[in-house]
């Protein structure tokens, strides 16, 4: 954050992830300044990976159609301002204090929040967000949920344009259960009763679950395995349930951003099915085109150079998301080596994803993070070394040593990937800044 703000800074705690499940704090902060996501027509998308892939080719395409819409997702990697953007703009500093004072007062004053405890730092954002695209007067408001869905903050919204669910994999276990079956539910959370509902899921079994969810609260149910995104040289055919669209660009070299545009497409096809007329949304193909040629989102499959050599920045930091990225990489380097630099937190499933990763061989830099939840180098090593993952192992004490470590090695083609957690990437994009 550019500027100390109380409130904000007071609930950030352990980087901005402290979590406090449960819907009664941000119902009251919400029923303080007028309930304005009752007011706000919403795309609320919940999954494991993906979720701001898909929120971004969302808000990237019905921008283009020239409608003024709101994006929300989390986290940041430099600013926190990067979570709250309105016609391409993110929200300012003065607007940014001018509402947190707002809430500031409302959580100082009441009583509610005597009994319920102070909003945590996600609960906070999100009635920012709420109440500022309300002022912004947008056509929609394109959500991502925190983490999981049924009693995520953003789950206070009533009934969506759409809900949109990603995929499911393992992630998180300690909070949203420890089965596929459990995520998916908690996931599913977010679709409301004679709601609409868009399901990216491509496992059966698990699309079934949320499928048989979304049933059960009359909401209307699609699913991206019924559509096709086909690859036709370097450009993408798209045909969905009404609609075909050719010859799209996708700006994004990793092969798991194809899943991602497909479910974005189906969810842009279902908005102008359902909501046209009171959207005023007239799909128009060469729209559609140009909005997914303008998407980007640091951090996921991000390539650029630095001293001369690739770097591919990518926030994988679970099982599922590691073995795409993995199989992205041998697709589009296939003549490079990796030096990978690496941090995870302790949370995750770090073995799985060590394994995972080790397809790619060559050397790895375990690098320190200046965060509580972060696994340390050193039993990153120690675990590495035992299970012979990779031929080169070491150390650094922090992204910018782990940098001029890499950057050391004398085979030019050499190619640097920094992965296992958006917090690192956020570091790195620091460094090369300052």
């Amino acid at each position: 954050m550019s500027k100390p703000i109380s409130r904000l800074d007071a609930a950030y705690g352990l980087n901005g992830f402290s979590m406090n499940f449960g819907l009664e704090r941000i119902r009251a902060l919400m029923r303080y300044a007028g309930n304005p996501q009752d007011k706000l027509k919403t795309v609320h998308i919940a999954g494991t990976n993906g979720k701001g892939s898909v929120s971004r080719f969302i808000y990237n395409i019905l921008e283009e159609h020239s409608l003024n819409v709101g994006l929300y997702t989390s986290p940041h990697l430099i600013t926190f301002s990067e979570r709250i953007v309105v016609g391409g703009e993110k929200i300012s500093d003065n607007d940014m204090e001018r509402l947190n004072n707002f809430f500031d007062k409302i959580i100082s004053e009441k009583d509610d929040f005597k009994k319920l405890g102070a909003p945590s730092f996600f609960e906070l954002t999100t009635a920012i967000c709420f109440l500022y695209f309300f002022e912004k007067k947008v056509d929609v408001a394109v959500i991502e949920t925190g983490l999981g869905g049924r009693l995520d903050a953003t789950g206070i919204i009533k009934k969506p344009l759409l809900s949109v669910i990603t995929n499911i994999s393992m992630d998180h276990e300690d909070i949203l259960g420890s089965s596929l079956r459990k995520i998916a539910l908690e996931k599913a959370g977010i679709i409301k009763r004679n709601s609409v509902a868009v399901c990216g899921e491509k496992k059966n079994k698990i699309a079934g679950i949320i499928k048989n969810y979304a049933l059960s609260l009359n909401a209307g149910y699609f699913s991206s395995n019924d559509v096709k995104l086909f690859k036709k040289g370097d450009l993408y055919n798209y045909k969905g349930l009404n609609t075909e669209i050719k010859n799209i660009k996708l700006p994004n070299l990793a092969s798991y951003q194809k899943y991602n545009l497909k479910l974005g497409l189906l969810s842009i096809e279902i908005l102008y099915m359902y909501y046209k007329k009171s959207l005023k949304l007239n799909l128009n193909d060469n729209l559609v085109r140009s909005g997914i040629l303008k998407f980007k989102n640091e951090g996921r499959f991000e390539i650029i150079k630095y001293k001369n050599r690739d770097v591919v920045l990518d926030g994988a930091h679970n099982p599922d998301g590691i073995k795409n990225l993995v199989i992205s990489l041998q697709k589009f380097f296939k003549k490079k080596n990796f030096i990978i630099i690496f941090a995870v937190m302790k949370d995750k499933d770090y073995k799985t994803i060590l394994k995972r990763l080790s397809a790619l061989e060559g050397e790895i830099i375990f690098a320190g993070l200046n965060n509580d939840r972060a696994l340390d180098a050193n039993d990153l090593k120690e675990l590495s070394l035992q299970n012979h993952y990779f031929k080169k192992v070491f150390t650094a004490d922090n992204i910018k040593d782990a940098l001029e470590k890499a950057a050391e090695s004398k085979k030019k083609d050499d190619a640097i990937l920094v992965c296992g957690s958006l917090y690192l990437i956020g570091e790195f994009k620091k460094t090369i800044i300052n």
